[in-house]
């Protein structure tokens, strides 16, 4: 993606080119049919201040000038509404591709860029460019090429008159056009900062409503309204410095407007004393330059206004069009995954420029094996199925499933081979019925319920008022823990991939939400690799195989049974686990 405001606009432009130049050559002929209205107009002024003893014969000309004048009139306005017929076809097509492609633009991103960025400052700068983009459109075309055509027109039919006159007034207006491009250009970066402060403040906003039953937990909304009122006052600044600039610069052409356009005014007057022009062609001059004294007021407020577009455009493209860092090799083709099974080795990978977390990390996990992780926080366990899941690309080794390096395949068909159930499952604010048929866009109803029933869900959602139609709120928040969790093994159920990961799975859950799930998972792991990552160490016990890992590396595997036996770190976790228990129920 592109961080020229040009590119990218042009790169929408140019497959909608017909209807663009359609609309283009519209407005091209209808400014040349307003000029023809003013030259007859012009005439009929010459016609009347010439004629002496033919009145009658000077009466017919004036009005079959003033026909044409006005048959030129009524043509300006049907092509006006050629151009709106054109545009309502142009318009929809150009703003939906620009939409579609930002957002796949922001998904393309890794998760270390989301988790990096607010979401509603992400989402605030695409608005501020599909917003943008729509304007600068109409800004471009009736706030420079309109103007610019009339400017050029206007000089050639002056030319027609005097081409010494001309010239100089061409001169002169080219001076004037760069000296109001010249001011223009000193507001782009103060519309750039207004529009980055502006977003930030937004994603400010959002975090914030994201997490209101944060905010009322902890009582803090004073808290939260000062950040966010902090946030608002530095784009309210800079919002005030934008309008102080725009006024200083605004005042500044209008004294240049006005001295160049006493000039225009004056010039013809001078050429028509030297008896070089005639009433009606001093008439027409005077016509013309009366026209481009709209055309030059158009142009300062286009300018600005355009460098404030143009600023919030590039100031989106800024963050959007930052390297993707995860991306599919050249030619990589679609994981076929049958067993399931996952061997990693030699892996090398770190943060961006923190220590290695693993270093020559190797682990082979048979097709159809149950594998359970278990360490200290920061040991590596969560960010290692992160790594199989390529969230993030590694350093160095290899990490295979069923033979084939994941960096060599896409990542689209990757993650569709594996469900993650997670701790915390992130909920859509849509129904149950679409929440569950994520993990399979083409399952049927029955389908869905199937799976719910399978995930023990399936009564709890036939008590609700709209069943499977019940909307479950931002990020499922109108659920229980267990809800949403059992919801979420709905959706691995259909989803069906043949490698399954648990992260945390049921660490958050009461005993009777955990004995749901624990049957639910039950019936899932089957026939599937799996890995789970427990605090709880007693859900760990059915595994084949515990892997024990501190700072990244392995320390202990075997069965649960073997490892108690060997008395090391896992003996000392469950341990720990189990005195925890006890003093629970004791109290």
């Amino acid at each position: 993606m592109t961080t020229s405001v040009w590119k990218f606009l042009w790169k929408y432009i140019s497959k909608l080119k017909i209807l663009f130049f359609s609309v283009l050559l519209s407005v091209l002929v209808g400014e040349f049919f307003v000029r023809l209205s003013l030259y007859y107009a012009a005439e009929i002024i010459e016609v009347l201040s010439s004629a002496s003893a033919e009145r009658e014969a000077a009466m017919y000309r004036a009005l079959y000038y003033a026909g044409l004048a006005a048959f030129f009139l009524f043509g300006k306005g049907l092509l006006l509404n050629v151009v709106i017929f054109i545009e309502a076809r142009f318009l929809p097509v150009f703003m939906s591709r620009i939409s579609k492609d930002l957002f796949n633009f922001a998904h393309r991103h890794s998760t270390a860029f989301f988790a990096e960025e607010m979401a509603g400052n992400i989402s605030g700068k695409i608005k501020t460019i599909i917003d943008n983009s729509y304007s600068i459109y109409y800004n471009l075309l009736w706030g420079f090429f309109s103007p610019a055509l009339s400017i050029v027109l206007t000089f050639l039919f002056i030319a027609d008159v005097s081409i010494p006159l001309s010239l100089i007034m061409l001169g002169l207006n080219a001076l004037l056009i760069w000296a109001l491009y010249f001011l223009s250009c000193r507001l782009a970066p103060y519309s750039e900062a207004r529009a980055r402060s502006m977003s930030e403040a937004n994603g400010v906003l959002v975090d914030s409503i994201t997490n209101a039953a944060l905010v009322k937990n902890f009582g803090n909304i004073r808290f939260e309204r000062k950040h966010y009122f902090r946030q608002m006052k530095k784009a309210a600044r800079a919002d005030m410095a934008e309008n102080r600039k725009f006024g200083v610069l605004f005042v500044a052409q209008g004294l240049l407007r006005a001295l160049f356009q006493a000039v225009f005014y004056a010039l013809p007057v001078w050429y028509w004393y030297k008896g070089e022009i005639n009433i009606g062609q001093f008439v027409l001059i005077q016509s013309l330059i009366a026209v481009l004294s709209n055309v030059y007021n158009m142009l300062s407020m286009n300018f600005m206004q355009f460098f404030k577009l143009y600023g919030g455009i590039r100031d989106g493209l800024a963050l959007l069009a930052r390297p993707v860092e995860v991306v599919d090799a050249p030619g990589a083709g679609a994981i076929s995954v049958s067993g399931g099974a996952i061997e990693i080795s030699g892996l090398l990978y770190h943060y961006k420029s923190s220590e290695p977390l693993f270093r020559d990390f190797s682990l082979k996990i048979g097709s159809g094996e149950k594998v359970g992780l278990v360490g200290r926080s920061g040991s590596g366990k969560s960010t290692l199925i992160k790594l199989i899941s390529r969230y993030y690309d590694i350093q160095g080794g290899r990490i295979l499933i069923d033979g084939q390096d994941i960096s060599r395949v896409t990542q689209e068909s990757l993650r569709r081979s594996i469900a993650l159930i997670p701790q915390d499952p992130s909920l859509f604010n849509r129904t149950i019925m679409e929440n569950i048929r994520y993990g399979n866009l083409k399952a049927s109803d029955e389908e869905v319920y199937e799976a719910a029933k399978k995930a023990y869900i399936h009564d709890f959602i036939m008590n609700l008022p709209d069943a499977y139609r019940s909307r479950v709120g931002e990020r499922g928040v109108m659920l229980s823990g267990g809800e949403r969790q059992r919801i979420a093994i709905a959706r691995a159920i259909l989803k069906n991939a043949p490698i399954l990961i648990l992260d945390e799975a049921t660490s958050a859950l009461d005993s009777e939400s955990e004995k749901y799930i624990q049957d639910a998972l039950a019936g899932l792991m089957k026939g599937k690799t799996v890995i789970a990552i427990a605090h709880r160490l007693s859900t760990l016990k059915e595994m084949n195989r515990i892997v024990v890992m501190d700072k990244g590396k392995i320390v202990e595997e075997g069965t649960h049974e073997a490892l108690l036996r060997r008395k090391g770190l896992y003996h000392g976790f469950y341990d720990m686990q189990s005195q925890g228990f006890l003093r629970l129920e004791q109290s």
